[in-house]
């Protein structure tokens, strides 16, 4: 990757954390928030003009990589 990628991907990161930690702290359901996110996520992609496939294809190796990592300890 890039280090323009990299630094967008750095502060992508902050950027969200600093959303689920304003999530969490206003009480909102975890489905509803998470439902949320990955709408914005999507939409983001289609507007790139990602193929459907692509996205999808994207959105296993997500749901594997997760269910195959150490769960996060909450701050």
């Amino acid at each position: 990757m890039s280090e323009t990628m990299d630094a967008d991907f750095e502060k992508s990161d902050i950027i969200l954390s600093a959303a689920l930690e304003q999530f969490q702290g206003q009480g909102v359901n975890q489905y509803v928030w998470g439902m949320a996110l990955v709408e914005v996520g999507v939409l983001a992609l289609i507007k790139l003009d990602e193929d459907d496939e692509s996205i999808l294809e994207s959105v296993r190796q997500f749901i594997t990589k997760s269910r195959n990592s150490p769960p996060i300890q909450p701050s």
